[in-house]
């Protein structure tokens, strides 16, 4: 999947920051997305739903690049752009007035949601990033764009995949526990369904490629943020003939910690380098998310 993805990158002259944020975090958010549709049109649980994408969130920033950082510090020469902070602090935004004004996504709120990540992308495309590291000169199959996007797609797939068994499975076993959906959502699910995330941001640093690993994490909390409600606003509106009603629930607080952890994520983005010792905290912060978000 890196490779296919770099050398996309090399063959389109794209950075490979708009490659990780448009291909590679918008499919290894698969799993949120097909969590979430469950969740609402099969199991009436608007818990699990904003809570795999709230926890998901924090887990991509916190747990992600967090233990990305502490294994080889994340530098990039390319700081993300204007358009890319604008789109994630605007997905933050337009996911707090559901929370916080709407108290439901309903099938119009749902179509604006898709709408605006459709602009997202058709921009992210037209206003490319033009490459800022150096790429060696491809050879064999590699050189073929649709070689290139086929191994990226079939990397996806198969992180995906994994991903999809361990989420079963552990939520399988949460239900044994007696275990709330909501606490499920912002725990098991979250951390299993961002394990491509992990992959796909450790295998990007450990190969010297940053801008991709961190491209990733921005397209995909974008994605879950936007994308993901909106889209199952919809199928739910088909399917069971209503909206998704947030109601009053303990997410609200664990709604602004995703917050504070986009902006301090956008801080030092902009600054351009995750150390280790940054990472570390990352990984106490989501230590202590976790035994609060379980009390």
């Amino acid at each position: 999947m890196i490779k296919g993805a770099v050398a996309l990158s090399k063959i389109l002259s794209i950075s490979a920051m708009v490659i990780g944020i448009v291909i590679v975090g918008f499919g290894t958010s698969v799993p949120e997305l097909l969590a979430s549709l469950f969740a609402v049109v099969k199991m009436n649980s608007p818990g699990l739903h904003f809570g795999n994408i709230i926890g998901s969130n924090i887990a991509n920033v916190l747990l992600i690049l967090g233990l990305t950082a502490v294994i080889n510090p994340i530098t990039f020469p390319a700081k993300p752009s204007k358009r890319d902070i604008t789109f994630l602090i605007l997905s933050i935004v337009l996911l707090g007035i559901a929370f916080f004004g709407l108290k439901q996504i309903d099938i119009f709120y749902g179509i604006f949601l898709t709408l605006a990540m459709g602009v997202y992308i058709v921009w992210s495309f037209l206003k490319r990033d033009v490459q800022t590291e150096e790429i060696p000169e491809l050879t064999g199959p590699w050189a073929n764009v649709f070689f290139s996007l086929l191994m990226t797609v079939i990397g996806i797939a198969v992180m995906v995949g994994g991903a999809d068994m361990m989420v079963d499975n552990a939520v399988k076993i949460a239900k044994d526990l007696n275990v709330s959906n909501t606490l499920i959502g912002l725990t098991i699910v979250a951390v299993g369904t961002s394990l491509p995330e992990l992959a796909a941001s450790l295998m990007s640093a450990l190969h010297k490629h940053s801008d991709l690993a961190v491209g990733n994490i921005i397209g995909s909390n974008i994605f879950n943020a936007i994308f993901i409600p909106g889209l199952t606003a919809i199928a739910n509106k088909i399917c069971n003939d209503k909206a998704i009603v947030i109601g009053e629930n303990k997410l609200i607080e664990e709604f602004l910690i995703m917050g504070i952890v986009t902006a301090v994520f956008i801080f030092f983005s902009i600054r351009g380098r995750i150390g280790r010792v940054v990472g570390a905290l990352f990984l106490i912060s989501y230590a202590v998310f976790i035994f609060y978000a379980a009390k």
